[in-house]
C-alpha cells in the first residue's frame, strides 16, 4: 500500500533525518563543543520548520473567520432572491473569498456530485473544527438548513455575530499590542544584566581571589566538579566559544543564556495569548525571542562586549 505523505510531512522527515546526522557526526568527533552546536542546530531545523507550519494553518483559519460572515451574507442574499441553499452555496463558490474560496469551491462540487447538505456542511466542520467560532457557526447553519423555519434570519444573526467577534479580537489585539512589545523588552534585559554583571562584577570577584586579605565572593562551582548538570551549564561556555570555559565568567553566562531562553519562551506563549489568544501563536513570539537572544549574544561575543 502506497503512503501519501504532504508538503509538511515530508519537510519534517527531512529535517530529523539531518538533525539525527548532524549530532551523530558531532559525537564522532567527541568534541563538546561540535556536539553543542549540532544540538542546537539540530533543534532549530526541527522547531522551526514545525512551528512555521502550525501558525501558517493558525493563519488560514483567522483568514476563514474573517472572511465567513461575508460567504454568509452572500448566501443569504441568494436565498432571498429565490435559489434554494444548496444553489445558493454554488453560486457563492464563483466569488472571491480569499484562502475560504478553496473551501467553498469544495463544497459547491460535492453538493454538484449529489452529496447531500448536510454532509457537505457535516464535512467542512470537521476541517475547520480547531476554530471554535467557525464550529459553532456552521453547526448553526446545519441546524437551519435541517429544521427550516426563518433561515434568512438565522444566517443573518449568525454573520453579524461573527463580524462582531472579529472587531472585538482586533479591538483587543490593539489595545494589548504594547504589552507584546513588553514581553519583547524583558526576554532582552538578561542580556543587558549579563553584560553588566560580566563587565564590572566578574572583575572584581576575579580579583577578591587574587588579593592577599580579601575572601572569594563567588566562585565558579562547577570548575572542579564535572558532574552532568554542570556538563549542560557548560555547553554554553563552547556555543559561544568563551576562552576559559572554567571561569567565573562563563558559568553566570551560561546560567544567564539558560535564563534568557526560558525567559523567552515563557514571554513568547504571553504575547500569544494576549495578541492573538493562541499558544501556537506564542510558539512564533518564543522562536523569534530566542533566535534573537541567541544571534544578539553571537554578535556580542564576536564584538567583544559579552566581558568573557
Amino acid at each position: 500500500m502506497k503512503i501519501e505523505l504532504d508538503i509538511e510531512k515530508k519537510i519534517l522527515i527531512i529535517s530529523l533525518v539531518i538533525s539525527v546526522s548532524i549530532i551523530s557526526l558531532g559525537l564522532l568527533t567527541s568534541n563538546l563543543g561540535v556536539v553543542a552546536h549540532g544540538v542546537i542546530l539540530s533543534a532549530f531545523m526541527v522547531l522551526v520548520p514545525l512551528i512555521l507550519f502550525r501558525y501558517q494553518k493558525l493563519k488560514t483559519l483567522k483568514e476563514y473567520e474573517e472572511k465567513f460572515p461575508t460567504f454568509v451574507r452572500d448566501v443569504v442574499e441568494s436565498i432571498s432572491s429565490g435559489m434554494p441553499f444548496h444553489q445558493a452555496i454554488i453560486i457563492c463558490s464563483k466569488l472571491d473569498y480569499g484562502k475560504l474560496s478553496k473551501e467553498v469551491k469544495k463544497m459547491a462540487n460535492q453538493i454538484s456530485w449529489g452529496l447531500p447538505v448536510d454532509k457537505v456542511l457535516d464535512q467542512f466542520t470537521e476541517r475547520v473544527k480547531k476554530s471554535k467560532r467557525l464550529f459553532m457557526a456552521l453547526k448553526t447553519l446545519r441546524e437551519s438548513y435541517l429544521t427550516g423555519g426563518d433561515v434568512i434570519a438565522t444566517l443573518d444573526s449568525v454573520a453579524d455575530n461573527l463580524t462582531v467577534l472579529d472587531d472585538a479580537q482586533k479591538e483587543r489585539s490593539s489595545l494589548l499590542s504594547q504589552y507584546v512589545i513588553l514581553m519583547y523588552a524583558i526576554s532582552f534585559i538578561f542580556l543587558g544584566i549579563l553584560v553588566a554583571l560580566n563587565r564590572l562584577m566578574v572583575p572584581i570577584y576575579e580579583m577578591s581571589g587574587t588579593g592577599g586579605n580579601q575572601p572569594i565572593l563567588l566562585t565558579n562551582p562547577c570548575k572542579d566538579n564535572p558532574n552532568f548538570i554542570c556538563i549542560i551549564y557548560s555547553v554554553p561556555s563552547y556555543i559561544f566559544m568563551i576562552e576559559k570555559p572554567n571561569s567565573i565568567g562563563a558559568y553566570y553566562t551560561s546560567i544567564f543564556f539558560f535564563m534568557s531562553i526560558i525567559v523567552a519562551i515563557s514571554c513568547g506563549l504571553v504575547a500569544g495569548e494576549i495578541s492573538e489568544n493562541s499558544i501556537t501563536a506564542g510558539l512564533k513570539h518564543s522562536l523569534v525571542m530566542s533566535l534573537g537572544i541567541f544571534g544578539a549574544m553571537m554578535f556580542l561575543k564576536f564584538a567583544g562586549a559579552l566581558g568573557v
